[in-house]
């Protein structure tokens, strides 16, 4: 099954394409990745999404809740996908933010704090660093993040 994931941070286009690349390798992710675009949830992601099955069968959006309800965020997220294609494509919710899974990764308790402030606190982390991250992210320790195992569930169900 070939996939295009849309995710919403500027650096996660090159974060989600080292982390893939590795962990296909490693036999731990199954498909194909035909790409990762950046796109915010606005009038654009219809456009990406709609224009990603040239040559994908299906499209995961991969968002921040930033800590809302997962249904709230689903619904504001498909109001801006419309109907078209809505069957092929897979919305998967980060609890916060893409950086909870460098937290799982590296064993550091997220407790109430927006991971990437918790990542600043202790690595003097800044967002340009994402894609650093990429090829030391551990599946084995992933699997018990929620985010990452609904990401992993939607690209089974791909």
């Amino acid at each position: 099954m070939k996939f295009r994931l849309v995710v919403e941070d500027i650096y996660g286009p090159a974060f989600i394409t080292r982390f893939f690349k590795k962990k296909f390798n490693e036999g731990l992710l199954f498909g194909k990745l035909e790409g990762v675009a950046s796109c915010s949830i606005d009038n654009k992601l219809r456009r990406k999404v709609n224009a990603s099955f040239t040559d994908a069968d299906r499209v995961i959006v991969l968002m921040d809740a930033d800590g809302q309800p997962h249904s709230k965020k689903t619904e504001i997220i498909k109001q801006y996908l419309g109907h078209k294609h809505l069957d092929r494509v897979r919305i998967v919710l980060l609890d916060h933010e893409i950086e909870e899974w460098i937290c799982y990764s590296e064993g550091i308790p997220i407790r109430g704090e927006k991971p990437s402030k918790i990542l600043k606190h202790h690595q003097n982390y800044q967002k340009r660093h994402l894609p650093g991250y990429a090829e030391k992210l551990d599946c084995k320790k992933l699997a018990d993040c929620p985010s990452f195992l609904r990401l992993t569930c939607a690209l089974k169900s791909a």
